[in-house]
């Protein structure tokens, strides 16, 4: 790395984005030509995990560097349900860090969802898009910029409105220009040309796809057969062994969906998807055309670039739509492309990073090194950087990941994987564990079979181990004792096999 060029930082993010849609990602399901070449360009992650797994939590670490237990943003700042309307005032965001500390002029575009769109516009950020008194954009005073029917009228529907629970899926009569992907790339390439000659930049792309509702203005249409789209191999699965919890939102999902056969439930999907993988590539287009203007500008080398989002999306998978209280790979496995500014590197990376790790090399890349905090707030991540070289420094053997509730219900659990097994604690249900190398569809709850006893008690050991790292009070205070772990996963065991 040439330490005296000057490096800006662009950070893109989707909204609920499944990792195996994409083709840098070894998928073939959806047209990806610009994310993939980015890639090429890039290290690739391939064990990068959220979190939490729904959105508010999620992008308040990445704009915090902290677990939501740090934050206490703990499920989402939505109107009518949430308990957590703005992230607490003694919180340093990554802007005010900035602000602060560094001379780099920051910017915020697109979806928000940590607090309503005022905490945006209020915060410390020196541009975002603008204000509902500055442009006619029907989504500028919503928090989540999800597209919807207020941007115009349905002109074809993919789909029941039963699949996910009353949501649209298909084309909606908008002006191109106007739909909310294009907006905020737009306008953060905007910022990006207004601020290339003067101090750095840090700026976010917060694309608010491909979250649902699957809708794409009629000038970009449905791209995909609903035919030729192949189904998830678990999107049937039983949940034979699984917590309560599963069981009863799966009968929600069924109640909802009613008395749909199983080729008519398929049929659905396939068409909602169709809306769905169209959105992704529309997104793609966004992303590929902010790349070609950096390049254009004589500013892509010495922009360092993240491509990421805040979860998966269930679509389908284990019967259940979106995300919720499980905690499956299809919505805590994240995509996460890292470019550095200033060199050529291309390699994939096994070892498990998150969220936080690009908060801190954020830190890293504007403050001049590493560092473990931000105006004495201790950060949960570490400076992707190190992955910069041929033998990188890289400690973290785990992900941990937590989940504290939503309107799916107040429901506590936390994750440990290694990318072999998945060990799920569920405070106040059934625990889960699942062997990734030969239950890639996470069918198979192992956590009652007698033969793995000692898998059990070595990742539960691991996840007390992360519990104390990060001084999860939640879980610390469930788990006592960690030095008796057994004797803890031994009591678990006894409750919920009577």
């Amino acid at each position: 790395m040439n330490e005296n060029i000057r490096q800006n930082i662009l950070v893109i993010f989707c909204d609920q984005l499944r990792t195996d849609l994409l083709g840098c990602y070894g998928s073939d399901l959806v047209r990806t030509p610009n994310i993939d070449a980015l890639a090429g360009d890039s290290i690739v992650f391939d064990n990068a995990y959220t979190p939490t797994a729904i959105c508010s939590p999620a992008r308040a670490s990445l704009m915090t560097g902290l677990y939501a237990h740090g934050h206490h943003m703990f499920n989402n700042s939505s109107p009518g349900y949430s308990y957590c309307h703005h992230l607490p005032p003694d919180v340093t965001m990554i802007q005010d860090w900035a602000d602060e500390t560094t001379d780099y002029r920051t910017g915020y575009f697109g979806k928000w969802h940590i607090g309503p769109a005022d905490d945006l516009f209020n915060s410390r950020f020196h541009v975002t898009h603008p204000r509902p008194d500055e442009s006619e954009l029907p989504y500028l005073a919503s928090s989540h910029w999800h597209p919807n029917l207020k941007l115009g009228p349905l002109v074809e529907e993919k789909g029941s409105r039963n699949i996910p629970p009353g949501q649209i899926s298909g084309i909606v009569d908008v002006p191109l220009d106007d739909f909310p992907d294009v907006a905020a790339a737009r306008f953060c390439r905007e910022f990006i040309g207004v601020n290339k000659r003067d101090n750095p930049f840090l700026a976010f792309c917060a694309f608010p796809g491909p979250h649902s509702p699957w809708l794409v203005p009629r000038e970009f249409g449905i791209r995909y057969d609903p035919d030729e789209i192949p189904l998830w191999s678990n999107r049937n699965d039983p949940l034979e062994g699984k917590p309560l919890n599963q069981h009863k939102l799966q009968v929600q999902t069924q109640l909802r969906q009613g008395n749909l056969t199983e080729k008519a439930r398929d049929e659905n999907l396939r068409r909602k998807l169709s809306a769905c993988f169209s959105y992704l590539e529309l997104i793609d287009r966004c992303l590929g055309e902010t790349i070609d203007f950096l390049k254009k500008e004589g500013l892509y080398d010495e922009t360092a670039i993240f491509f990421t989002a805040d979860h998966g999306d269930m679509a389908g998978s284990h019967g259940f739509h979106s995300k919720g209280s499980y905690m499956y790979d299809e919505i805590y496995r994240i995509p996460m492309l890292y470019k550095p500014a200033g060199v050529h590197v291309h390699r994939r990376v096994t070892e498990p990073v998150h969220l936080m790790d690009v908060t801190a090399t954020c830190v890293d890349i504007m403050g001049g090194g590493a560092q473990d905090e931000i105006l004495g707030q201790t950060l949960h991540g570490e400076s992707l950087r190190t992955f910069e070289s041929e033998t990188p420094d890289w400690s973290r053997k785990v992900h941990y990941a937590e989940y504290h509730g939503d309107w799916y219900g107040h429901y506590s659990a936390r994750m440990v994987t290694d990318g072999r097994w998945k060990l799920v604690w569920n405070f106040s249900d059934s625990c889960e564990l699942y062997d990734l190398e030969n239950d890639t569809d996470e069918m198979r709850n192992c956590f009652y079979d007698p033969a793995c006893r000692q898998v059990r008690e070595k990742y539960f050991a691991l996840l007390a181990e992360e519990a104390e790292k990060v001084k999860d009070g939640q879980a610390l205070k469930f788990l006592g004792d960690t030095a008796d772990i057994g004797q803890y996963e031994d009591a678990a065991m006894a409750s919920f096999l009577r």
